[in-house]
């Protein structure tokens, strides 16, 4: 895959089919008592704690061109992206009661990207069930009071 359909890849599923899909489905939401709308976010997106040098996308890579890495750049700014169109929905849907968030539910063991869950886990990653159990109580009520955030299980994003 090229750079370009990297890129466009990463956009195209994270910020403009996440926006147009919501878009259409609004008008459903709306009818709910209880309208929540979550977008799934990561935790690669923010620049809070960008600086720990033992996370491995904060590691610099050997002096030379071109560098031999799979490339996270693309979904890292995509989400980043995501998380500021939370922002627009969120503004445009607050008086209408609906509570919006993203949610990043941690570095997990999914085989995202690729890579097999069990390398994952020898990574660093986490099992992805007590997040699936988080995202559960968000949409219960455990975390209305940080509508229009990024929330981790720790509290929220601040960077």
């Amino acid at each position: 895959m090229s750079q370009r359909e990297n890129w466009n890849k990463a956009w195209n599923v994270n910020v403009a089919g996440t926006q147009i899909m919501t878009h259409t489905f609004v008008p459903l939401l709306l009818q709910s008592s209880s309208p929540r709308l979550l977008f799934m976010a990561s935790g690669t997106s923010t620049f809070a704690d960008k600086t720990h040098a033992a996370f491995p996308f904060n590691q610099g890579l050997p002096k030379g061109w071109p560098k031999q890495v799979f490339s996270v750049a693309a979904y890292r700014s995509s989400k980043a992206g995501m998380n500021m169109m939370m922002r627009g929905w969120w503004r445009l849907l607050q008086e209408d009661g609906v509570r919006v968030w993203c949610i990043s539910p941690g570095y997990l063991a999914t085989g995202l990207g690729g890579v097999g869950a069990e390398k994952l886990k020898t990574m660093g990653a986490d099992d992805p069930e007590p997040a699936g159990r988080f995202v559960v109580s968000v949409v219960q009520g455990s975390r209305d009071a940080d509508v229009g955030l990024v929330i981790t299980k720790d509290g929220a994003q601040t960077g």
